[in-house]
């Protein structure tokens, strides 16, 4: 059973969910942490210091981990290759990438995943970071004791999540959105959830929770950590909110919203204009879509449907993220996720160091099974030569008693019971009796015959004999013809008896019998 942990480097809190896979059943969850980060402090270390206290919990253990790239940092565009050869997008994509970037592309960390292919183009989502950022938190998280396989896109990896049951089917000319709220960054993601999902249009901006609780401290002028603490308790917006403070708070919330808002609208038209299909219903997920109401008020601001993102086994929406990253660790095959920063000189080295730290106990095993298997041989030719003397002894023993000395050699003692060395050689090859004996059994039962004469030695037979018609006669000769040993069948005279009802006949039959027939009667 496989055992994946997708770990969400959330700025207010780290989140990891583990999921696991068995031969038969799909992912489930096994278990789910969250920890809060330290609201004041250096970023990395208030991240190195909540991810020890999460991985602390021995529940959450996998050498498995995925995580996706934290910050608004990851730039992504749309590029679009007139070819779906996937040879030649591989071969082309570093120039495409070049071309739009500030800086040098050996400075940069970039991968791609494709949203659509048409009869002779591809529409390429592709991520793209500093090098600079990735080691330095690829550094932070091995400080903390974790050392991802992959590091992906925030928005991309809710593919997997398209895929699961829960999102309604939408029509040809429609798409979904699943909007994930975090407190400092929202990720966003368009396609067409079902058996095949897609992911076609994909993003990250600043902008979430943290400015739900600026506009709310600045409404009442308190301190961030109070307006936090009174968001969590009793924020509300649209049909939620309770009370005039709840008034002042939701219009402070609802301020703190717009750029968010902003965002989101013009994402929605970008995708619109490049796609003609329009986004019919929206998800929401990420700490900040706890606020009460929330759905509500965004579904009146976007004039479409919001509701929660389905989430299995009761989890909330804010494991949305890490549940999406155990996803992506869990696919396998030509449609998992190929988007991965962790190329090149950034590559995950994992599997070499455990097999490096365990090369001398497998070589301790590898060799104890090279014992073993010399053990096994010495014991099976002890055991072939064994019997291989017991057959000789046997052969020994059964040449002595017929040719009168010891042979254990097979192939002669064989020859030497068939030749001439043999006391078989002096048994005749035919006799008088076993002529006879081909004589009567070959002649055909449908055949009335009377023989009143038959001469027979070991080079010759002589018959006469009376049947009814000349036919019988020819029958007769045919069927001894048929004997080996008789090499030629001659006809007398025939004649014909007083009464006319009967023929006599002679046949004169030439006996010679081939040496290799005559060798299995000895």
């Amino acid at each position: 059973m496989a055992r994946v942990l997708g770990l969400d480097l959330g700025s207010y809190s780290v989140k990891g969910l583990l999921l696991e896979t068995g031969a038969r059943a799909g992912p489930q969850v096994a278990a789910f942490a969250e920890v809060r980060r330290a609201p004041e402090g250096e970023p990395s270390e208030t991240l190195k210091a909540a991810l020890k206290e999460l991985l602390a919990n021995r529940e959450l253990h996998s050498e498995n981990v995925v995580v996706s790239l934290p910050g608004p940092s990851l730039a992504t565009h749309q590029i679009t290759l007139p070819f779906t050869d996937a040879k030649r997008i591989e071969a082309t994509i570093g120039f495409e990438v070049e071309s739009q970037l500030p800086f040098d592309l050996s400075e940069a960390a970039f991968d791609y995943q494709v949203g659509s292919q048409h009869d002779k183009s591809t529409e390429l989502l592709v991520g793209v970071a500093h090098k600079a950022e990735l080691r330095a938190l690829v550094a932070a998280l091995q400080e903390a004791g974790v050392d991802p396989r992959v590091i992906t896109h925030p928005a991309l990896v809710y593919l997997g999540v398209m895929g699961r049951p829960g999102l309604e089917a939408v029509p040809d000319n429609e798409a979904v959105a699943i909007l994930d709220l975090g407190h400092e960054r929202t990720s966003l993601a368009i396609g067409r959830p079902g058996a095949s999902p897609t992911v076609e249009f994909a993003r990250t901006f600043p902008g979430g929770g943290r400015d739900l609780t600026r506009a709310l401290a600045a409404e009442f002028g308190s301190a961030p950590l109070e307006a936090e603490a009174w968001k969590e308790a009793h924020g509300a917006v649209g049909p939620a909110i309770a009370g005039p403070e709840g008034e002042r708070a939701s219009g402070a919330f609802v301020r703190g919203l717009q750029p968010t808002l902003r965002e989101i609208r013009s994402t929605f038209k970008a995708y619109s204009v490049k796609s003609r299909r329009r986004v019919s219903r929206a998800y929401l997920c990420g700490g900040a879509s706890r606020l009460a109401g929330l759905d509500v008020q965004l579904s009146h601001d976007l004039a479409i449907p919001c509701a929660a993102l389905p989430m299995p086994q009761g989890q909330g929406p804010a494991a949305a993220q890490a549940y999406a990253l155990g996803l992506r660790g869990a696919a396998t095959g030509a449609r998992a996720p190929r988007f991965n920063l962790r190329r090149g000189d950034l590559s995950f080295k994992g599997d070499f160091d455990y097999l490096k730290d365990r090369l001398g106990l497998i070589a301790s095993y590898a060799a104890t099974v090279l014992v073993l298997l010399i053990a096994s041989m010495v014991v099976r030719s002890s055991m072939l030569a064994r019997r291989e003397q017991a057959v000789d002894a046997s052969l020994c023993d059964i040449t002595q008693r017929v040719l009168g000395k010891c042979e254990t050699d097979y192939s002669r003692a064989l020859a030497m019971l068939r030749g001439k060395e043999s006391p078989a050689a002096v048994v005749p090859k035919l006799s008088a009796v076993s002529i006879l004996g081909e004589l009567t059994e070959r002649v055909p039962a449908d055949v009335s015959v009377t023989f009143d004469q038959i001469n027979i030695d070991l080079e010759r037979v002589t018959l006469r004999g009376e049947t009814d018609t000349s036919h019988h006669v020819d029958q007769i000769t045919q069927a001894l013809k048929a004997y080996r040993c008789f090499r030629e069948v001659k006809q007398g005279k025939l004649e014909k008896s007083k009464d006319g009802q009967k023929v006599s006949f002679r046949l004169d039959i030439q006996v010679e019998c081939p040496e290799e027939a005559a060798a299995p009667q000895g």
